[in-house]
This record gives structure tokens, sequence and C-alpha cells, in this order.
């Protein structure tokens, strides 16, 4: 029977290495899936908020330089001036559009939304307000309204600004989080080899006796 006995032990040694072989493989998937993750979060922070946040600085400089401009016209408006204008609104829409091609989130969705409304408001507002004479009975009030609307897209781009640094923070806090559960499983995986290879050890010494027996026997005849 001691045959027997040595066969257990090496069946026994067999399914220990392949319970190994397994918690390798699942552990590496982990891992390589955890990898891909915190390369999507990394990707998305400068993709979908520090590149959009540099286009949200590039929209709020071409608004308040239109501003200026307009503030600034002393009644007669040229074809400069208009051409003028007419460039910031265009650069405002191209940018508006790489944003729009980002990662948004219902709030920052709802928030964009709401600023175009008010840059559309503008513009149409800019353009009555270039064809009247500062003498009309209209032009104080055009220009109040857009001051108006002013004021309400620049709240609307700090809005977008802080969403900007909440889904940062949220990003990183995920990423965090990933670090941390590779270090966990990376560790659980440690573990359980040493202690296979313990087992695998006593497993080993407890087979010892009987190959000595058969050495002996053999020897004997």
């Amino acid at each position: 029977m001691k045959w027997a006995y040595s066969i257990q032990q090496k069946i026994k040694a067999a399914v220990l290495l392949a319970i190994v072989c397994v918690i390798v493989l699942v552990t590496s998937l982990l891992g390589k899936w955890q990898m891909n993750k915190l390369s999507d979060s990394f990707s998305s922070v400068y993709k979908d908020r520090l590149v959009v946040e540099s286009y949200i600085y590039l929209i709020a400089d071409h608004l308040y330089q239109k501003k200026l401009t307009i503030d600034h016209c002393s009644g007669f408006v040229d074809a400069d001036l208009r051409t003028e204008v007419g460039a910031h609104n265009t650069a405002i829409s191209q940018l508006l559009l790489s944003y729009e091609e980002t990662l948004l989130t219902e709030e920052e969705e709802a928030c964009l939304q709401g600023f175009k409304a008010n840059v559309a408001a503008l513009e149409g507002l800019e353009v009555q307000y270039l064809q009247l004479s500062p003498e009309g009975p209209e032009y104080t009030a055009v220009l109040n309204l857009i001051n108006e609307h002013f004021d309400l897209a620049s709240a609307n781009l700090r809005q977008l600004s802080l969403i900007q640094i909440k889904e940062g923070k949220m990003l990183n806090d995920q990423s965090q989080r990933i670090v941390k559960g590779s270090s966990i499983i990376t560790s659980f995986e440690m573990v359980v080899l040493i202690c296979i290879a313990i087992i695998l050890q006593i497993l080993v010494l407890a087979s010892r006796p009987v190959i000595s027996q058969k050495w002996q026997k053999g020897s004997l005849n």
C-alpha cells in the first residue's frame, strides 16, 4: 500500500500546483483589468478635464475680449470692429465644438447648453447693438441686455470649471482605489503562494520515509 500513499502525495502536489496556476492566471487577468482602468482614468483626467479646462479658459478670454471691444466702441461701428467681434464668435464656436466631443456628465451637459443659449443670445444682441446709434432710445436697453447675458455666460463658465475640479477629484480617488486594490491582490497572491509552498514542503517531507524504506529494502536484496 506504500505505492498508493506515494501516488496520493503526487496527486496532492499536482492539485496544489494546479491551484497555483489558476491563482496566477486569475490575478494576472485582474491586474491587467485594473491597469486598463487606471490607464482610462488617467486618460480621462487629461482629455476630459485638463484639456476641457483649457477650452473654458480660452472661451472666457474670447468672451472677455469681445466684451471689451463692444464696451469701447464709440458709436461709429466700422467693418474692422464687426470683423473683430465675428472672429471672437467664430473662435468660441470652434472651442465649443471641441468641448462637446469630450466626455460630458449630465450636470456638465446641462450647464454647457445653458452657456450656449446665453452665447447665442449675446450674438443676436451684438448684431442689434452694432446697428444702433448711441443717441437712439434702444441703445442703453440693448447694452444692458448684453451685460446681463455676459454675466450669465460667465457664471456658466465658472460652474463648468468647478465641474472639472469635482470630476478630476473623483477620477483621482478612483485611481487611488485601483492602486490599493491592486496592492491587496498582489499581497493575497503572495500569501497564497507562500502557504502552498509550505504545504508542498510538508508533502515532500512526509513522503521521504516511504522512499527511504524502499531504498533500504532494495539495498538488502
